[in-house]
């Protein structure tokens, strides 16, 4: 029961102002970043800061919080563990067709145009050096992924039902959600954009056609994972320790 008059109107409106306003938050951050790379290379592993690892990780209790309290529900956003195995499955299967474009994509880009079409800066900077670093990295780009699907996928277009008939309907979101998302990788040049668009509209319909969180969430953790492994094995180098040069331009 509502304690005073309009309370279910306020929390339905809180649902999305919080999901802007993280969105806004991982934008800025992301674009920063990703600015700040542009001229500085880092000593250490970039997705191995515990700092930013901690943040996402309260990123993701934010995100459960937000859905949980003020949204629709666990089942609405994808939640459901029911069938778990054969979603993540789905997802993998997915994953592994997503990545196999992509990644091919990328190298074919960068032969054709360089590194201004497609900048792997990014890549090298979180390349594992030792067995201790990929596991840390085979870890920590889960919850990378976890928070980009929750902000992304789960919480705008399963939450989209909220208003009923007078809100948006998911597919209107799948779009510009994926354009958003691919706009953040700006910093990773013109294929960086393209190739993040792309990837996150085929995440949203695997999200929509199954109602789940869980597949896409497969889906781009065996991508990203795949793009550390593919950039391993066509011989990039990470760049730190032996490699690392600081520039500051």
């Amino acid at each position: 029961m509502p304690r005073f008059p309009g309370e279910n109107k306020i929390k339905d409106w809180l649902y999305p102002a919080g999901v802007l306003l993280l969105m806004a938050f991982v934008a800025a951050g992301t674009l920063q970043s990703g600015l700040l790379l542009r001229r500085w290379t880092p000593r250490a592993n970039l997705l191995l800061s515990w700092p930013d690892n901690a943040l996402r990780l309260a990123l993701i209790g934010l995100c459960i919080f937000l859905g949980w309290r003020m949204g629709p529900g666990p089942a609405a956003l994808g939640w459901s563990t029911t069938a778990l195995p054969a979603r993540l499955t789905a997802g993998a299967v997915v994953g592994l067709l997503l990545a196999g474009a992509i990644n091919l994509g990328s190298l074919l880009v960068v032969r054709r145009w360089g590194q201004e079409a497609f900048s792997t800066k990014l890549i090298r900077c979180i390349l594992p050096i030792n067995r201790r670093e990929w596991l840390g990295v085979l870890l920590a780009l889960l919850p990378a992924a976890a928070v980009e699907e929750l902000l992304f996928r789960s919480l705008p277009l399963g939450g989209a039902g909220l208003f009923g008939a007078a809100g948006p309907r998911p597919a209107w979101l799948l779009w510009p959600l994926a354009l958003f998302f691919g706009l953040l990788h700006w910093p990773q040049g013109g294929w960086g954009v393209v190739g993040t668009t792309l990837a996150g509209a085929i995440l949203s319909l695997l999200f929509l056609a199954t109602g789940s969180l869980w597949p896409p969430l497969a889906a781009h953790y065996l991508l990203n994972v795949s793009q550390v492994v593919v950039a391993k094995w066509i011989g990039m180098k990470p760049l730190r320790g032996a490699y690392c040069v600081v520039r500051i331009a």
